[in-house]
């Protein structure tokens, strides 16, 4: 740069703290301060956002984790919904069985859903057939299985949690 422009700069420079003076410094350090409090403000917005999203998708995934344990299970309930088609089986290899009856006019059929080996799982029978758990579908893995039935509402317990499936045949439906 040239001596003149340099100059020029200089007299700016030298006017504009001259014009500061005392009051002038405490307002440039007020607005400082004012701008620090407001990054720290949206610091701060920031980390609770973050923190907030975060509990949101642990809870939710917590939620899927938990539907989809137990969708396939409410899934067959409600496939196999119709007027006195939900029973109870004491004749399950642990324990009893969630028995879903299907009548066609090529016979009686059961959907049965049970404990076994750690899994809960699906089998699909002959009325009156033995348990075979060999040939049945695994649903899900669980320790634990177990179903109540009352007036209307069939709810379902299992590892993943409870649920509860209002039966339309119950209310009239199909």
């Amino acid at each position: 740069m040239s001596a003149r422009g340099t100059g020029f700069i200089d007299a700016v420079s030298y006017s504009a703290t001259r014009k500061l003076g005392k009051g002038g410094v405490l307002r440039r350090v007020f607005s400082i301060l004012l701008f620090t409090v407001f990054v720290i403000i949206f610091l701060l917005a920031l980390a609770a956002g973050t923190s907030s999203y975060g509990s949101l998708t642990k809870l939710q995934n917590a939620n899927d984790q938990r539907v989809m344990s137990i969708g396939p299970i409410v899934s067959a309930v409600r496939a196999n919904d119709a007027k006195s088609s939900i029973g109870r089986s004491l004749d399950a290899p642990a324990g009893e069985a969630l028995v879903l009856t299907q009548k066609n006019p090529e016979g009686t059929y059961e959907t049965r859903i049970y404990l076994y080996g750690g899994n809960i799982v699906q089998e699909f029978a002959l009325a009156g057939a033995a348990y075979s758990p060999n040939k049945a579908t695994v649903l899900v893995k669980s320790s634990t299985f177990s179903f109540d039935y009352q007036d209307g509402l069939l709810t379902i317990s299992t590892d993943a949690g409870e649920c509860k499936v209002a039966l339309r045949s119950k209310q009239g439906g199909a």
